[in-house]
């Protein structure tokens, strides 16, 4: 049984070695892009990660190819469709920290609101001074949307409601427990219209493609904060971009951003790169926007839970053939 794992790190292989010894271990500290399929063609199990795009064409090069397990919630780089057709099972990790990532989306929204870019800009210049530039306003004040109360939304939406925020929230399926604690379930337009700061949690589905588009940004209030840390594609870069540019919106919170790999993985050094990276690298450049490298998960806690759950689903599925609560297709 041969299980090739992509983008590991060597405490990551230290731990799969050390815990799956009865199979055969092959081990890259690259993505799928930069490792010659024929020499992982003939893999029983792939254990990839966000950046590797698991579209027809590549998935077509595996012969023996039985489970894919990413190490990440989100698997819209998989072609699951695919997949079904082949008999190839999909596995993901549901909820290795969803408290990382909802306190990553809190911190830049505090960073944002009390405008610690601009102040360390200043310090940096000398400036000690106090002035209305730097006046900021507290959580109590804020009406904040949440598009998304999954399990990374919903802890959102708790931290949110203990710092005294008006909280609103907008999803298909609602919390119980959340409406317990006085969050306001509403439509998407009122959220939108009404908040102060708005921070998405949904997937990646052609459905919530560009779901913050031009449109949408014109509904929400000018000098709105926009906090995404679910998938870049679910904003629309060249709409967020021109706000942004032209003060309609008060700041951005990006921990994720469309063709976010090319610049992540350092594709531009092979020539790959695309409009939209040129756009988010001057976005960087403004006092009122924060950006990550899709890092809001990168917590102790998740990692480790990440290396325990992916043990959990490939000795399921090579011991009893099921997936239990990993299983996507």
């Amino acid at each position: 049984m041969k299980i090739v794992f992509t983008e590991v790190g060597k405490e990551d292989v230290d731990y799969y070695a050390n815990h799956l010894k009865e199979y055969q271990l092959v081990f890259y500290d690259k993505h799928l892009d930069l490792i010659n399929l024929s020499e992982v063609e003939d893999a029983d199990i792939l254990c990839v990660f966000v950046f590797d795009k698991l579209n027809r064409d590549r998935l077509e090069a595996f012969k023996r190819l039985k489970l894919i397990v990413t190490r990440s919630v989100g698997y819209d780089h998989i072609d699951l469709d695919y997949c079904k057709s082949k008999g190839i099972k999909v596995a993901h990790m549901p909820a290795y920290s969803p408290r990382s990532v909802a306190e990553h989306a809190i911190a830049m929204m505090f960073a944002l609101v009390r405008k610690f870019k601009k102040i360390e800009k200043r310090i940096r210049n000398l400036n000690f001074s106090q002035d209305n530039e730097l006046e900021a306003q507290t959580f109590a004040d804020l009406t904040v949307g949440v598009i998304g109360t999954g399990r990374i939304g919903s802890w959102t939406a708790k931290i949110l409601h203990l710092l005294g925020s008006r909280v609103l929230a907008y999803d298909v399926v609602e919390n119980t427990e959340l409406k317990t604690l006085g969050v306001n379930y509403t439509d998407l337009e009122k959220v939108l219209r009404e908040s102060d700061i708005i921070s998405l949690h949904i997937p990646y589905t052609p459905q919530t493609h560009h779901m913050i588009n031009g449109e949408r940004i014109k509904l929400m209030k000018e000098g709105a904060i926009l906090i995404n840390t679910s998938r870049g594609k679910v904003v629309d870069t060249d709409a967020l971009y021109e706000a942004l540019m032209q003060g309609r919106l008060g700041g951005a919170g990006l921990d994720v951003f469309e063709d976010e790999e090319f610049l992540i993985l350092k594709s531009y050094e092979r020539g790959l790169a695309s409009d939209k990276n040129l756009k988010i690298i001057k976005l960087s450049t403004l006092d009122n926007v924060i950006i990550t490298p899709h890092i809001a998960y990168y917590t102790k806690e998740a990692v480790n839970n990440i290396r325990k759950c992916t043990v959990e689903c490939i000795e399921m599925f090579l011991k009893h053939g099921s997936l239990g609560r990993f299983e996507i297709v």
